[in-house]
C-alpha cells in the first residue's frame, strides 16, 4: 500500500516536472506565443471565475427564494387556519350566542311583565316512553318547587308539575292526554276544557256550546277556574270549530301556542308571597 502510494507521487512530481521544463523551453524559443497563451488562459480563467460567481450568486438567490416561499407558504396556512376558525365561529358559536342572547332578552320581558312570582328552570330531558307528554326540569323541593305547579315560557302555557323529586321535576304537558286545563275563548269569553292528543300541533276543546261563534285563530287563554293556572295565560289559538246540528257541543281544534319540539328555559308559576 505505501509503494503504490510512493509511485503515485514519483509519476505526479514528475510529470509536474516535466510540464514547467516544456513551458520554459517553449516561452524561451516561442515568447510571442506564449504571451498569446497566457491571455488566453486569463481570458478562460476570468469566464470560469464569472461563471462560479454567478452560480454560486444563483445558488444562493435559490435557496433564499425557497426559504422564503416555504415561510410565506407556512404563514399563509397559519392565517388560512385562523380564517377557517373564524368562520366556524361565526356560523356557529357565535350565531349560537346571538340566537341565545335573543331567547333570554324574551325571558326577561316576560318575567317582568308577569304578575305572578315566577321560578325559572331548564329543561334536563324529555320522557323516553311519551316525548311529547313528560319532561323532566332541573328544579325541585330544594327549590321551592311542590306538586301542582304551573309551567309556562313566554309563548304560553306549557303543563304542570306532577311528581316532586330534591333536585328535580317531573312535568306533564298540556299536549299530554291525561292533561285538562279549564280555558277560555279570549274573545267570546265561552268557557271549556282543553285536552291533550298527544298531538303537538293541536288539542282537543271540549264543552264549547254550538250556539258560540268562534273564528279561526281565535286566543284561548287559561280561565283561572280551579288552583292550578291563574287566569290569562295563552294556551294555544282555535285551529278549526266544526258544528253539528244533532249535538250539544262543536268539535274544536287547538293549535297550541308553544313549540313542545323546542323547549329549553321554563318557568314555574308560585303564589306571590
Amino acid at each position: 500500500m505505501i509503494r503504490i502510494n510512493l509511485n503515485s507521487k514519483l509519476i505526479f512530481t514528475t510529470t509536474f516536472l516535466i510540464i514547467c521544463l516544456l513551458l520554459a523551453i517553449f516561452s524561451y524559443y516561442n515568447p510571442a506565443q506564449f504571451l498569446k497563451l497566457r491571455e488566453k488562459g486569463y481570458f478562460l480563467g476570468s469566464i470560469f471565475h464569472y461563471m462560479s460567481f454567478n452560480s454560486k450568486q444563483a445558488l444562493t438567490d435559490f435557496l433564499e427564494n425557497t426559504t422564503q416561499a416555504k415561510k410565506i407558504k407556512k404563514e399563509s396556512e397559519l392565517l388560512k387556519n385562523e380564517l377557517n376558525q373564524l368562520i366556524f365561529r361565526e356560523k356557529n358559536h357565535y350565531q349560537e350566542l346571538e340566537i341565545t342572547n335573543q331567547r333570554l332578552q324574551k325571558l326577561l320581558n316576560f318575567k317582568e311583565v308577569t304578575p305572578y312570582e315566577l321560578i325559572s328552570a331548564k329543561v334536563l330531558a324529555y320522557s323516553p316512553e311519551g316525548f311529547f307528554q313528560v319532561i323532566y326540569i332541573d328544579r325541585g323541593k330544594k327549590d321551592g318547587v311542590i306538586q301542582g305547579m304551573g309551567v309556562v315560557n313566554p309563548q304560553g302555557l306549557v303543563g304542570k308539575v306532577v311528581e316532586v323529586y330534591l333536585n328535580e321535576a317531573k312535568v306533564m304537558l298540556i299536549i299530554d292526554k291525561r292533561s285538562n286545563v279549564g280555558v277560555r275563548v279570549q274573545k267570546t269569553r265561552d268557557i271549556g276544557i282543553l285536552q291533550g292528543t298527544e298531538n303537538p300541533e293541536a288539542c282537543e276543546l271540549h264543552y264549547i256550546l254550538t250556539k258560540a261563534e268562534l273564528e279561526i285563530k281565535d286566543t284561548v287563554t287559561t280561565s283561572g277556574l280551579g288552583e292550578t293556572f291563574p287566569p290569562g295565560i295563552i294556551v294555544g289559538y282555535i285551529l278549526s270549530a266544526e258544528k253539528n246540528p244533532n249535538y250539544i257541543f262543536q268539535q274544536i281544534k287547538v293549535e297550541p301556542a308553544v313549540n313542545f319540539g323546542k323547549l329549553e328555559e321554563l318557568f314555574l308559576l308560585a303564589q306571590k308571597k
